[in-house]
């Protein structure tokens, strides 16, 4: 996300209308209609079709679309540039909530015999693999969604221009797991976001705690441990020395961070104790485009366990999460085939998503209990650029046979989730994402600086 700092915090995620994408390219006072577009020079502009040209687009002729092709296009897309797209990729808002919401065929299914297969060989058992399986054969995350999405990348020619929303798996409660790609970044959006507001709000209220001598979770009436002064002063240079990392943006990151507009409830924190064995935790989330209000979100079934313990690799697929925010609420519990058959599912929104990657990092380094793998996935720094050219530079063109006019609009995200599946098609799973933390910093790479990045 491209964070405007000279924008209220409940702007700051905000993604660009289809006025503010045209007017990076076209100098025109007034609204900027589709024909519009014809006054690029050709060089400016990057049609999404076999052809390349415009003026099928625009007076509703034939043209050849080729998403695999395409995904080059957008990744070779210059700044100066506009990706425009055909209707052949338009999801209506009334089609997109079925594709996401109701129909089966969108989805990437982790617990397909496919999948299977690339993990275990030709024999594979009948049905659902069990706890007892899934502990022995280690089937982590990392692994499952490798096989799934190389299995996409390896049939990409006879897959390339069908519709994917999301990917799914069973729990042992029958209960359907769905993820979607988008909704996913989103989250690790959102964490990198309260990432950036703990540098901003954390350091001085450490700083105050030891010129107190006491801490500001007790309201400042309990005395710091030697124990507790040592960590604070260890956070403090930790957080320090990340915040004088240049930022390609061209200052210290630090620069950037005293110039957010954000408070306390921009943190993700936990609210309650763990309950049910330790697999169940209320946090706190902050909401992304209305600050004041925030999310208490339930998750349980979390893989919280003793460092090496063979069980995470069955309970990572059994976690829940509940949030009473929109796209929670609207996009669960909808795949029923009969009033009296099937079963609830959960689909998990960005505000799960972020809490779960943050009770992650919680418990990184303790010894005692841990979360050693999570099952959403985390993009790459090439990944996180195809979803800004996607949010930033693309507009679609649509042919109106009544009218015999062409419109032209920003990208939903439903059609954005369908450009990062053809990604994922073209270029297989190790260049669009990773579920594992430590793939990033074997490279030395921080998603920090791809995942925010600052304006203004």
């Amino acid at each position: 996300m491209f964070l405007d700092l000279s924008k209220p915090r409940a702007d700051y995620f905000d993604e660009p209308t289809i006025a503010e994408i045209l007017r990076r390219v076209i100098l025109k006072d007034g609204n900027i209609s589709a024909k519009d577009i014809n006054s690029l020079a050709a060089e400016k502009r990057v049609i999404g079709t076999e052809e390349g040209e415009l003026e099928p687009l625009l007076d509703g002729k034939e043209y050849t679309p080729n998403s695999l092709s395409l995904v080059g296009k957008i990744e070779t897309l210059q700044p100066d540039q506009l990706l425009v797209l055909p209707q052949s990729y338009r999801i209506p808002a009334g089609e997109s909530r079925q594709r996401l919401v109701y129909d089966l065929d969108t989805l990437v299914r982790l617990d397909d015999i496919e999948v299977k297969r690339a993990i275990l060989g030709e024999i594979v058992p009948a049905g659902r693999l069990s706890a007892r399986r899934k502990e022995q054969e280690e089937w982590s995350p990392e692994k499952v969604l490798r096989a799934a999405f190389d299995h996409l990348h390896q049939h990409r020619n006879e897959l390339a221009e069908h519709t994917f929303a999301a990917y799914s798996w069973f729990g042992k409660d029958n209960h359907r797991r769905i993820v979607s790609l988008y909704r996913a970044i989103q989250g690790a959006e959102l964490r990198a976001f309260q990432n950036l507001t703990a540098y901003r709000l954390v350091i001085p209220t450490m700083r105050k705690d030891l010129r107190l001598g006491k801490s500001a979770e007790s309201s400042y009436k309990e005395n710091l441990s030697p124990e507790q002064s040592e960590r604070r002063k260890d956070k403090i240079r930790k957080y320090e020395k990340h915040l004088q990392r240049k930022r390609r943006e061209g200052q210290p990151l630090g620069q950037y961070v005293a110039q957010l507009d954000v408070n306390f409830s921009d943190l993700i924190e936990t609210v309650s104790r763990p309950f049910a064995y330790h697999g169940g935790r209320l946090m706190h989330v902050p909401s992304r485009s209305r600050p004041e209000i925030g999310y208490n979100v339930k998750i349980t079934g979390i893989p919280l366990l003793e460092p090496g313990n063979p069980a995470a690799y069955s309970q990572v697929w059994e976690l829940r999460g509940k949030c009473v925010c929109e796209d929670k609420t609207y996009r669960s519990d909808r795949r029923r085939s009969a009033i009296d058959s099937g079963q609830d599912e959960d689909f998990f929104c960005p505000h799960e998503i972020a809490a779960l990657h943050t009770l992650r990092s919680i418990y990184e380094k303790d010894n005692k209990e841990t979360i050693p793998f999570l099952p959403f996935v985390l993009p790459t720094a090439e990944m996180m650029d195809f979803v800004e050219k996607l949010r930033n530079q693309t507009v679609m063109v649509t042919y109106n046979p009544t009218t015999g006019k062409a419109s032209r609009r920003e990208l939903n995200h439903t059609e954005m989730e369908n450009l990062l599946w053809k990604r994922v098609m073209a270029r297989g799973y190790d260049q669009c994402f990773t579920t594992d933390v430590n793939t990033f910093r074997a490279r030395g790479y921080d998603p920090l600086n791809d995942l925010v990045k600052f304006k203004g």
